[in-house]
């Protein structure tokens, strides 16, 4: 068959397969089985009064986010021009302005346990990545082109916890916290992937997590694993407050290497769903807030062990997250998640004319 068809009036190559673009296993996988966690992660929160569910809480909470920030920056760009303006507008800004308001909303339910969003500028609990990965993707072009990127990224991140008013507003205390994790998955992710594979690094990466789940217990707050408080908020000076972070940093980068060390690196059935990780993320919130409303993990707690419990809400939260991921969800979350009707309404495409560079005229 000719590579060449017909298409209105003009010639159009027909697609090769060397063309058309072909998504990384491992990197599905990877969300895939991070987004479970994020959903357990969640799902714990409302059980943390018991001692081993709180500690379970802190083990995920060390890794789990630093590892998506990780890959995150594995997929990033460094270059700076209208197509990356237009995705982070349309594709992060915008969802994040339409699920603001849908929480706003839900809040209104009667029983729903928290006051909802606070306003605009300050991102509703799990909605703060999408302005911080829109703020990491501008902050990576501008670090890239320094001489030492990563050193500078830790420094922003040790001392953005010295400002009193660096807080939850607009994600800015979590954008610098998780900026290094963003910027060692764009630098070193290649590297990760060639080096740390193999029956021993496999053995090394569940002995730090084994030792990250005995080293859990002893994070005196959790808030110091969300990355959302400054040092005085978290009571202490500015000298402590450093080199608690600077711990969390370890952590979070063994954690992260360590999980992405166990992550497959083939296709399986549920492969797939790891590519439309975005929808299981921003809605799940929903479900496990109208549970929280329907008295559920009330029942849950009252009736089985904790060991029980996680396991059940493990089980419960990869189902949730297939469910949401599937290919029926895209299509009823799509318009929210990835609102294309929305940029075909504000998008100007410009005119043949003005595409064209004007013409000096001669000195």
């Amino acid at each position: 068959m000719s590579p060449w068809f017909r298409q209105g009036v003009g010639l159009v190559a027909a697609p090769t397969p060397s063309t058309v673009p072909v998504r990384d296993p491992w990197k599905d996988n990877a969300r895939l089985a991070l987004i479970t966690l994020v959903v357990f992660g969640h799902s714990l929160e409302p059980l943390r009064g018991v001692a081993a569910i709180d500690t379970m809480y802190r083990f995920l909470y060390l890794f789990h986010m630093p590892a998506f920030a990780f890959l995150s920056g594995a997929v990033a760009r460094t270059e700076v021009d209208l197509k990356l303006l237009k995705r982070i507008a349309f594709q992060l800004l915008l969802p994040y302005l339409l699920f603001q308001a849908l929480y706003a909303l839900a809040a209104q339910a009667p029983g729903w346990p928290d006051a909802g969003p606070t306003g605009v500028t300050t991102p509703y609990w799990l909605l703060w990545y999408l302005p911080s990965l829109a703020a990491w993707r501008l902050l990576l072009p501008l670090f890239m082109r320094l001489r030492h990127p990563l050193l500078l990224a830790c420094l922003f991140a040790l001392m953005a916890g010295w400002a009193d008013d660096v807080g939850y507003r607009m994600s800015l205390s979590r954008t610098a916290s998780f900026f290094p994790f963003f910027l060692i998955g764009h630098r070193y992710a290649p590297a990760w992937r060639e080096r740390l594979h193999g029956p021993l690094a496999c053995a090394l990466a569940v002995i730090t997590l084994l030792a990250l789940g005995g080293a859990a217990s002893a994070v005196p707050d959790p808030r110091w694993l969300y990355g959302s408080n400054g040092y005085a908020a978290l009571g202490v000076d500015d000298a402590a407050g450093t080199l608690w972070r600077l711990l969390r940093l370890g952590a979070g980068v063994a954690g992260s290497a360590a999980f992405l060390v166990l992550v497959p690196r083939r296709a399986f059935a549920v492969t797939a769903a790891g590519g439309r990780s975005l929808q299981a993320y921003l809605a799940h919130g929903f479900i496990v807030k109208f549970a929280v409303a329907a008295g559920l993990f009330a029942w849950v707690e009252s009736h089985w062990t904790p060991a029980t419990n996680a396991v059940a809400l493990l089980l419960v939260a990869w189902l949730l997250v297939r469910l949401l991921s599937s290919v029926p969800a895209e299509r009823l979350l799509g318009p929210l998640t990835s609102p294309r009707w929305l940029e075909r309404f504000l998008w100007r495409v410009p005119a043949a004319g003005e595409l064209k560079s004007p013409v000096r005229p001669r000195a």
